[in-house]
């Protein structure tokens, strides 16, 4: 059984290593093989609006940050830049 604790970390190395990861990357790898990674889906969106609350990670849509609430559709997850002081993300 994968937990919360899993499927954070997981994000978190992800994100770590590249620009920005899909959902799908997170799932594939924290499920075993026969299992269908698309369960998964629901609680790794339900981390990564925790770990976007404690500013850890962004949504991204289209290639632009976009906040988690009411987004449908295909969106990636990466971690915020660094503030630079342009305001910009």
């Amino acid at each position: 059984m994968v937990t919360s604790i899993d499927i954070r970390s997981e994000i978190l190395r992800q994100t770590g290593e590249r620009v920005s990861v899909a959902p799908r990357d997170v799932a594939q790898v924290l499920t075993r093989d026969g299992e269908d990674w698309r369960k998964l889906l629901p609680k790794i969106r339900a981390e990564a609006i925790s770990l976007h609350g404690e500013n850890q990670l962004v949504f991204i849509r289209k290639k632009k940050i976009v906040s988690p609430e009411g987004l449908k559709g295909v969106y990636r997850l990466g971690r915020p830049a660094a503030d630079d002081g342009s305001g910009q993300p």
